[in-house]
């Protein structure tokens, strides 16, 4: 019975150092309103776009798991690269997406109002930035390039 006891409490201990550490691991992040600067490079890490995003509005469960996104972007800084032809049609504009909150992922659409020639972000939400990738998508949903995207919140 003592050995029980002795296992039942060490397991507890373990349990409660783990769900009391100071890592980003088990902690809920929610994704926040305001304004984000964000920096969409190439697969190795070379600066194409910098600019300002600002998400404007999260509608709360929209269906269980997913929240709706809503906000806008400005381009501040275009490096050139002929290579990457979806991007050169990326200019401020209106964004439209979903967060969820359980995962902590966001989806976002940079040009909501058109079928083809899409940037679309997929992010995952931490504590200090939002960090995934993106891929153009053509009218027949072909991933034509893609790449990394990091997004800053401003203080």
């Amino acid at each position: 019975m003592m050995m029980k006891i002795t296992i039942l409490l060490s397991v507890t201990a373990v349990f409660f150092m783990y769900s009391c550490s100071g890592s980003d691991s088990g902690k809920s992040y929610s994704l926040k309103t305001g304004e984000y600067n964000y920096v969409i490079s190439d697969s190795s890490g070379y600066s194409l776009v910098e600019g300002v995003m600002k998400i404007d509005s999260i509608k709360k469960e929209l269906f269980p798991g997913s929240n709706e996104v809503t906000g806008s972007f400005t381009v501040t800084k275009t490096n050139k690269d002929t290579s990457y032809h979806g991007l050169t049609s990326l200019s401020a504009n209106e964004l439209k997406g979903y967060y969820n909150d359980s995962a902590r992922t966001i989806n976002i659409n940079t040009n909501p109002k058109i079928a083809d020639a899409n940037v679309f972000i997929n992010a995952n939400v931490s504590s200090k930035e939002l960090k995934g990738s993106w891929y153009y998508s053509t009218f027949r949903g072909q991933n034509k390039e893609g790449g990394l995207f990091t997004a800053v919140k401003k203080k």
